[in-house]
């Protein structure tokens, strides 16, 4: 018997979720053909920039017995209007440095982590929660700490993270939709991206000592690189800059290295600004960026073989 066969025009909208730090925002449309079975399937997929990118200053806020309160500035440097969530996230370091929330350890193989991380939500409270942004304008956050009674000297933290919102109209229009070819699938995928910064609640004065493992060579996206193996003793985080240095010159630098409560070491990669010559020896300076404390962490040797 004969049957007659229907080939639906599908328009549909998907989101799609991505947190990344530092990056703007994103989006691209796709045209998927949809084919008879034991043909091969056509993609098309242009892409089409948002104009959304966010900026938040400072980098790191440290609340203590003469800090309670800071303003964080959340800037849209983009060329359209943005709207983000504020809210407040427990993330772990994980050796390598990578930052995870929490909540998806169990994915990285690393929920022993979860334990030593202490969240520093219970102290703080972030408003407003929501911004609506102009293009090369900027809103504050209001952030207050209180401190954990019977002077205790823990370190507590967690991330203020500021993460987009797709507009309203980011999906497809019935305009667009209609305009699909018979047998096509028309998808609309709008990238989510989020900045965050550690917020940082202590009782007590700082404890963390460091040292320098073993440095070993690495080649970087940006070319020939050093690992350098930051260790950490103590209750509390480690924040500073690592140079590289020569007798003569400086030849490689990163700056904002942390390593937080919860890792007792992690690996950081500094790219090298000339490859090192046979013999020529490095040393490693770890130095604490912090103002009113600057001082020398850790330093370590390499040699190039």
């Amino acid at each position: 018997m004969k049957r007659n066969s229907t080939i639906a025009r599908l328009a549909l909208p998907l989101l799609v979720g991505t947190l990344a730090y530092g990056q703007a925002a994103a989006a691209q449309q796709a045209t998927l053909a949809i084919t008879p079975p034991r043909t091969e399937t056509q993609a098309s997929l242009p892409v089409q920039a948002v104009g959304a990118n966010i900026n938040i200053t400072p980098r790191r806020v440290i609340f203590d017995r003469t800090k309670r309160t800071e303003a964080v500035y959340v800037f849209n440097q983009g060329t359209t209007p943005v709207t983000v969530d504020v809210a407040l996230v427990d993330n772990a370091m994980l050796p390598s440095g990578e930052i995870v929330p929490v909540a998806r350890l169990g994915e990285r193989g690393a929920q022993a982590l979860a334990a030593r991380v202490q969240s520093a939500r219970p102290w703080l409270l972030a408003a407003p929660s929501r911004l609506t942004l102009p293009p090369g304008q900027g809103r504050t956050v209001r952030v207050r700490a209180t401190l954990p009674d019977g002077g205790n000297a823990a370190e507590y933290r967690s991330h203020l993270t500021v993460t987009t919102i797709p507009a309203a109209d980011s999906g497809l229009t019935a305009e667009q939709a209609a305009a699909a070819e018979k047998g096509e699938l028309v998808l609309r995928i709008q990238s989510v991206f989020g900045i965050s910064i550690p917020l940082i609640v202590r009782g007590g004065e700082p404890n963390a000592t460091g040292s320098i493992g073993t440095i070993s060579a690495t080649t970087s996206r940006e070319g020939p690189a050093l690992l350098v193996p930051l260790q950490r003793k103590g209750s509390t985080s480690l924040y500073g800059n690592i140079e590289l240095r020569t007798a003569k010159e400086v030849v490689g630098i990163v700056r904002g290295v942390a390593v937080y409560a919860e890792t007792d070491e992690r690996t950081a990669v500094v790219p090298l600004l000339r490859p090192l010559r046979k013999g020529e020896t490095v040393t490693a300076l770890y130095t604490s960026d912090d103002v009113r404390k600057s001082a020398p962490i850790a330093s370590g040797t390499y040699t190039a073989p």
